[in-house]
């Protein structure tokens, strides 16, 4: 594949007659490939006499104006070249081509769309295999986020990698075929920071899925059975807390320690991990769990007692394991409750994606203000989290009573 550059005084469109001698004309770089030439102006006009053989001639700032031409096309030239290097040039048109330097040189509008940088840079590869692999990775994207479309090269940060990852775990995608995701949308984010598309790179912060992730996600039946297990008197708070963790969404340890108070039967609250704002209507089953451990400061008394979030942290951990061993159920930590909440809505329920994605706390807004979750319809998650509270508390015999 062969691309040339050139310099080229542009007279096209003009008349061959006496006043077109006094004209001057914009020198232009070429780019040529596959018999079709694109065109990119270098801000230079000047007299057809005074350009003879791609040099400017005849006037006093010639070697100003050469020098600065030369250094034009010797830059276009490195582009190509990095471009050739590293594929993307390939199948582009000579026109795409001419676009992306633009771009590169400040002068090009950047397309801001996820999406349509992903697929522009999933058509460079050089073989239609890799091609397809970054095409299978886009139709993921496609089907499991909402309004896909609108996705900002801004949007995707440590939040949305997280999201996405829980929703492909939740379509049955084991570690490696996420692992290869990952890296389709990490190749990408870094041509997009390289022509500073984007200000930092998340993946600096994200870790690639490595094999099959261990299964983190309870069973109804084995949820019904945690949630009405015999417990020590000590160990009740402990199991009271999973449980209010699952009704609130999963909602985790750090966040719900530093809840403050309700309004308007909600909870809004700033996301410790990735401090966007959430907002969670609170049910009647949480509801008992927060009035029987009223705090002073704090909604709960858990920090009334503990100074560190990280010592209830690990006492919960280990009481329910204990009671989890005991039932000849699996390691159940309190990360369980939000796979858990994410699973039976998606698998068991059939509830969508795009509501799943809202219900964890994933606006693809960067900054999302209290008055825009104020005004927000979240009338879709609080009927997701109420549909499923109410089948986890259900009673086995009741739901397999209402089999066909």
């Amino acid at each position: 594949m062969a691309i040339s550059i050139n310099l080229y005084l542009d007279s096209r469109g003009s008349r061959t007659n006496s006043k077109s001698i006094n004209q001057e004309f914009p020198i232009k770089a070429t780019i040529t490939k596959d018999g079709a030439t694109a065109y990119i102006t270098t801000g230079i006009k000047v007299l057809p006499i005074h350009w003879k053989n791609r040099k400017v001639t005849g006037r006093k700032d010639k070697a100003r104006l050469n020098d600065y031409l030369d250094s034009f096309k010797s830059r276009i030239r490195m582009m190509v070249l990095e471009g050739q290097e590293e594929g993307r040039y390939y199948y582009m048109s000579v026109t795409e081509i001419k676009k992306d330097i633009l771009v590169q040189m400040g002068k090009g509008e950047k397309s801001s769309r996820f999406l349509e940088i992903y697929d522009r840079f999933a058509d460079s590869r050089n073989s239609e295999r890799t091609k397809e692999i970054y095409r299978v990775t886009g139709r993921k994207i496609r089907q499991l986020l909402p309004h896909p479309e609108k996705i900002q090269m801004n949007h995707i940060d440590l939040d949305w990698l997280e999201n996405l990852n829980e929703l492909l775990i939740l379509k049955g995608n084991n570690g490696t075929t996420r692992c290869i995701d990952f890296r389709n949308i990490r190749a990408v984010l870094r041509y997009a920071e390289k022509h500073k598309l984007i200000q930092e790179n998340p993946f600096d912060y994200f870790t690639l899925p490595q094999g099959n992730s261990p299964n983190r996600a309870l069973t109804v039946d084995q949820l019904r059975l945690l949630m009405n297990a015999d417990v020590m008197p000590w160990e009740r708070k402990y199991l009271d807390f999973f449980k209010l963790s699952f009704f609130l969404i999963g909602m985790n340890t750090e966040d719900i320690l530093h809840i403050e108070r309700i309004e308007d039967g909600r909870i809004n609250y700033v996301r410790a991990k990735t401090h966007k704002q959430i907002s969670i209507k609170v049910e009647k089953e949480a509801l008992e769990i927060i009035d029987k451990y009223k705090g002073k400061k704090y909604l709960l008394n858990i920090l009334d007692t503990y100074s560190c979030t990280h010592h209830w942290t690990a006492k919960v951990d280990a009481a329910l394991k204990s009671i989890a061993n005991r039932n000849k159920l699996p390691d159940v930590t309190m990360y369980w409750a939000r796979h858990t909440w994410a699973t039976l809505a998606c698998a068991d329920l059939g509830i969508d994606l795009s509501t799943i994605s809202d219900a964890l706390g994933h606006q693809p807004e960067r900054r999302v203000t209290l008055a825009y979750i104020k005004r927000k319809d979240f009338s879709k998650v609080d009927e997701a989290n109420r549909k499923v509270i109410d089948y986890s508390l259900m009673p086995l015999s009741v739901e397999r009573s209402a089999e066909p």
